[in-house]
């Protein structure tokens, strides 16, 4: 594989998740990652590892199985992508007691980097992420958002001033949210950002579909349809200098004026904070009851 080129290729895997035969899910992302290790990047969808909580039917179905037999497979897959020497981007549930997690996972030979999703939509129950996050890697520098993240302009403005060249974002989008408005708001992150944006979502019936990739003009460069699809591409990171110095906005910018922003007095930071600390509190006490239950269990 080579790692001192500028042009990259990347493969995204905009595929369900099945969870009726978790094993023949499982050697589909493996037959994924093995057809396309020679290329220098591989994204799967949010949660497409373990499913998604909220969505997944019946009710209940996937946490319980979080306590059994996912415990393995996450390992299980770390260790292929290692020894096929490829990089992958995954997004997965991670369970931390009673606690849930949305979380993304990037693996190659030598590291595993893990980003947990810091905007929570209102209809999940995972407890929100507290660092955003840009990986060094042999890749490129990478900036991680996962799903809803995605609508909040701090973050990619973040991640770019952290240096990121290349700005991910994994989905599980419905079907309901219109296609154009998805695009439009990724097409705009990489224009306001000057990276490039890669965007994995899972496809129909129940998602959108409509993975693409993003130059930092925020151009499309590839973009796939609601069906499941390998969507490739092909993109040149030198692109990102280029643009930066042809269009210089970072050297220009005066962060004193944009001090509102961050103004943790406002109402909606209070509401944000308040419901991190109500999910946390939840997680704690569904933690506490098992505890109890346990010890009735061994009296």
């Amino acid at each position: 594989m080579d790692n001192k080129g500028a042009k990259k290729k990347i493969c995204v895997a905009q595929i369900n998740f099945n969870s009726q035969n978790i094993q023949t899910h499982l050697s589909k992302l493996e037959s994924i990652i093995e057809g396309h290790k020679s290329f220098d990047l591989i994204v799967f969808p949010e949660l497409i590892l373990h499913g998604h909580p909220s969505m997944e039917k019946p009710e209940g179905f996937l946490y319980r199985r979080m306590k059994t037999v996912y415990r393995s497979i996450s390992k299980d897959l770390y260790q292929l992508v290692r020894d096929l020497d490829a990089r992958v981007i995954i997004g997965e549930s991670k369970r931390w007691g009673e606690r849930y997690y949305n979380m993304a996972t990037y693996i190659d030979r030598n590291s595993i980097q893990s980003y947990i999703k810091t905007h929570v939509h209102w209809t999940e129950q995972f407890v929100p992420g507290r660092e955003v996050k840009v990986f060094h890697t042999p890749f490129a520098k990478i900036g991680i958002t996962i799903c809803f993240d995605g609508a909040f302009s701090e973050v990619w403005r973040v991640l770019a001033l952290k240096g990121a060249d290349v700005v991910v974002n994994i989905s599980a989008v419905p079907k309901d949210f219109p296609v154009s408005y998805m695009w439009r708001r990724l097409s705009g992150a990489a224009i306001f950002n000057e990276v490039f944006v890669i965007y994995a979502n899972r496809p129909g019936p129940v998602f959108s579909g409509h993975s693409g990739v993003f130059d930092p003009r925020g151009e499309t460069i590839s973009k796939a349809g609601l069906r499941e699809t390998i969507l490739e591409a092909e993109i040149d990171l030198t692109e990102v200098g280029r643009w930066q110095e042809q269009e210089p906005i970072f050297p220009h910018r005066r962060p004193l004026l944009y001090r509102e922003i961050v103004n943790r007095h406002r109402a909606e930071s209070v509401v944000t904070e308040s419901r991190i600390r109500e999910a946390e509190t939840v997680s704690m006490r569904r933690q506490e009851r098992t505890r109890v239950a346990r010890i009735g269990d061994a009296g």
